[in-house]
């Protein structure tokens, strides 16, 4: 994770990249997990987290971005990954299905983390990240 750029002073970035935290850590537990219902649990517990944490940052910080032309196509390229993840994780949710989007998941976290994360602390003010932080919690509450 990304601890060098200042990101983590910003709060929606902060809590983005917590979520991003818990996200991997879960991946980790599923992968050493073995198989049956306690492995199943937690795949639903990273794909509940996984929602949330899409909605938040879509409706929030992707906001602020996708209409600014340097970001257009980084956004609705990412934007595509978490439809092409939420499409592979639809119910019924088990441990094989998420373990099969792992590595992609993994890869789209990176991408946000040292991409997005570090051009949005960048290029955005105090008014966006006032705006983005209201936006998400409308969709959080």
């Amino acid at each position: 994770m990304c601890y060098h750029c200042g990101c983590r002073e910003i709060v929606p970035i902060r809590r983005l990249m917590t979520e991003h935290e818990q996200l991997l850590d879960l991946v980790a537990e599923l992968r050493s997990a073995p198989d049956g219902p306690a492995a199943d649990r937690l795949a639903t517990d990273l794909v509940a987290l996984l929602t949330t944490h899409v909605r938040a940052e879509e409706h929030g910080l992707f906001t602020s971005l996708r209409d600014r032309e340097e970001f257009a196509d980084h956004i609705k390229a990412l934007e595509a990954e978490h439809a092409e993840l939420a499409e592979a994780l639809a119910p019924p949710i088990t441990a094989t299905r998420v373990l099969a989007v792992a590595t992609a998941l993994t890869e789209h976290i990176h991408a946000e983390e040292y991409g997005i994360f570090p051009a949005a602390l960048a290029e955005l003010g105090t008014a966006d990240w006032e705006a983005i932080t209201t936006r998400e919690a409308a969709v959080l509450s």
